[in-house]
């Protein structure tokens, strides 16, 4: 009988170590954010929205020095940012039942001499936001964590695209 159980406990243990070992090979990871990017002095223009700030933040904790002038800089970014805010949804009653938040980023990234790194990009993200009528104060704090997650958001991809930026070195 001590046999069985034995046998039994082992074969129970071996198959949880497989279907363990299946699932935690199966390529699957957090995509984790490095903090290398390729230039040593940048200049953001249009910073002035969610957007930019939220890439001025993420910038500052990496080796990049934010400098304050285009002629200083090795890589200028340019964003125009474009927000907007859209019912979508109506009740029975003619009230919004339902808004859509879009922001776009227009992204250009250049050398000192304006000469395009990377070509003008267009990043977009639209997400939906139910709206009571009940829970007003709740609804706008919903919309602004969603209005706060697609800045930060943007701002990632504005990164990642930074990182793959390969700047010229002019010799002056």
């Amino acid at each position: 009988m001590n046999f069985k159980i034995l046998v039994y406990k082992f074969t129970k243990f071996f198959l949880t170590t497989c279907i363990c070992s299946i699932l935690a090979s199966c390529g699957w990871k957090f995509k984790v954010l490095s903090n290398e990017i390729p230039v040593e002095k940048i200049y953001i223009s249009g910073a002035k929205n969610g957007v930019g700030r939220e890439l001025l933040s993420r910038l500052r904790r990496t080796d990049v020095k934010i400098v304050n002038s285009s002629i200083e800089a090795q890589v200028i970014v340019n964003l125009m940012v474009e927000n907007e805010k859209i019912v979508v949804g109506f009740s029975g009653a003619g009230r919004p039942r339902e808004l859509e938040l879009r922001t776009s980023v227009r992204l250009e990234i250049t050398d000192q001499d304006q000469r395009p790194i990377q070509p003008l990009d267009k990043l977009k993200i639209v997400r939906s936001v139910s709206f009571s009528d009940t829970d007003v104060l709740a609804t706008q704090s919903h919309e602004a964590f969603h209005k706060q997650d697609i800045d930060k958001q943007l701002a990632i991809r504005i990164i990642e695209r930074l990182q793959r930026v390969n700047p010229v070195n002019n010799a002056n």
